[in-house]
């Protein structure tokens, strides 16, 4: 009798044993069992602006698609192009790039993002025309995590400039043209076509289009005299006996994408302009 008791406890110390083998333990070991993975921090997107050191704006890629202007993307009081002192670029270089007094160097460029290669971000310093076109920067950095603005101290210099907030899409450009016949309109697309030249005395990368080339782009071979409209609703009129090589109307792109228009006349070996129309809308032949 005492032989088969001890049978049974010993079975019954085995099975405790088993059960106890099997059943993860519920403590707060260091186990395999009970660790819990952290999950990594969330990817950081988007190009961030800074403008002297303060975090103004993310640009996500949705954005960059557009190929927007800096200048557009900034508080309204960090717009005027000719008060930024300094831009600073880092990027896929491991060095940050400057650029120094970017509008003196930059004269007739504007400062652009757009879509780089392999979805990347990258800035460029566009000619309007091209940055209209989505053609080719004439300064390129690709890879683009952050751009640093440094404003100017305030000095007065580039107070002139109307800045980015009143930029014009090129694209969006209408130059109407009316004759005793009718009235056209010159799409942005039909004046960026336009094959342009240098600009009178300007040297450089200064370019645009004699007034001539858009009315004979407009059709219009012939006339007496005009009269040009800005949007402003200033005015200015011209007869055809005026316009010769040493003197002429010239039409550029500015920087904040409008027609601006000028009379170049020849004194000696330069140029003088006068005449000036910041935003040339209208072209009325009136004989």
């Amino acid at each position: 009798m005492r032989k088969g008791l001890s049978f049974v406890v010993a079975i019954a110390l085995c099975a405790c044993g088993s059960k106890s083998t099997d059943t993860p333990s519920s403590g707060s070991g260091s186990g395999s069992g009970t660790a819990t993975a952290t999950p990594p921090p969330p990817a950081t997107t988007g190009t961030h602006l800074f403008v002297d050191d303060k975090d103004v704006a993310t640009v996500e890629p949705a954005q960059v698609a557009s190929w927007p202007r800096v200048d557009s993307l900034v508080p309204e009081a960090a717009r005027r192009l000719g008060k930024w002192e300094a831009i600073y670029i880092k990027g896929a270089k491991p060095k940050i790039s400057e650029l120094h007094k970017p509008f003196e160097t930059y004269r007739d460029y504007v400062p652009a993002l757009f879509p780089g290669e392999g979805g990347k971000v990258s800035f460029g310093m566009f000619d309007p025309v091209e940055l209209g076109k989505h053609g080719k920067p004439a300064l390129q950095e690709d890879g683009v995590l952050e751009l640093r603005i440094k404003l100017a101290a305030d000095d007065g210099r580039g107070a002139n400039d109307p800045g980015g907030h009143s930029a014009t899409d090129p694209q969006k450009l209408q130059l109407t043209i009316k004759t005793a016949k009718g009235e056209q309109v010159l799409t942005g697309d039909q004046l960026l076509a336009i094959p342009r030249e240098s600009m009178p005395g300007g040297g450089g990368d200064a370019k645009g289009w004699k007034l001539l080339t858009l009315l004979d782009a407009a059709g219009v071979k012939t006339f007496e005299k005009i009269l040009l409209r800005d949007e402003a609703g200033l005015t200015l009129t011209m007869e055809r006996k005026e316009i010769d090589d040493k003197t002429v109307p010239f039409v550029k792109l500015n920087r904040q994408g409008s027609l601006r228009f000028r009379v170049f006349k020849q004194q000696g070996d330069g140029w003088t302009p006068s005449g000036d129309l910041r935003a040339l809308i209208a072209i009325e032949v009136l004989k």
